[in-house]
Order: structure tokens, then C-alpha cells, then sequence
């Protein structure tokens, strides 16, 4: 499991733990397997959010990958799986937008 916190847009260093960070959500290794065009298209655009990796992203590289995921879902097709991994990880995304913040994932 992937856990996902919103965190403050100044922050530029990993933090170690998710200490008293809001939850923004959590994605599975297969769901995040099946959104992988997306996030390979989110590292190449410089917002890397790999599900083995702790992650930081800004807040302008949020928004870089809810525009790629956004502009890019016609490429999961009819797979159920993929759009509801979408749909989820479109809220995290959206929900950063919306306060500003960045993100930080801790993997399992």
C-alpha cells in the first residue's frame, strides 16, 4: 500500500515519517500498475511517483500529473480497474490542487 499526504507547499525535504500529515489517500500495487502509462508520462514531465519509492511532489508537479491524467484517460480504455485507480488518484491529485499543497507517499 501507497499511503498519500498532502503536504506544505514549502516543503522541500522528505520527511521521514508522516508525523501529523493529513491523509490524502492510499493507492495498491495493482492499481498502481495499471495507471502506469500515466505515471510514466508524470516522470517524464519531471513528477516522478513511483509506488516502491517515497515520494515528494511540489505542488506545480501535482498539478503537472492531474493535467497528464486528466488529458491522458482515454488510454485506460474500458478497464474497470484503471478508472477506478484513476478516479481515486485524481481526487488526491485534485485535492492537493485545491489546498495548495504538495504530496508525500510512504510505501509499505
Amino acid at each position: 500500500m501507497l499511503d498519500i499526504y498532502y503536504t506544505d507547499p514549502s516543503t522541500t525535504d522528505m520527511p521521514e515519517d508522516p508525523g501529523s500529515l493529513e491523509l490524502a489517500g492510499s493507492i495498491e500495487l495493482d492499481a498502481h500498475r495499471s495507471l502506469a502509462a500515466l505515471f510514466d508520462k508524470g516522470s517524464k514531465a519531471g513528477a516522478s511517483f513511483k509506488y516502491f519509492e517515497d515520494s515528494l511532489l511540489t505542488p506545480a508537479q501535482v498539478a503537472t500529473l492531474l493535467k497528464i491524467f486528466t488529458s491522458n484517460v482515454g488510454e485506460l480504455g474500458g478497464n474497470r480497474q484503471a478508472l477506478a485507480a484513476f478516479d481515486a488518484m485524481r481526487g488526491i491529485f485534485e485535492g492537493a490542487v485545491s489546498k495548495g499543497a504538495g504530496l508525500v507517499a510512504f510505501g509499505d
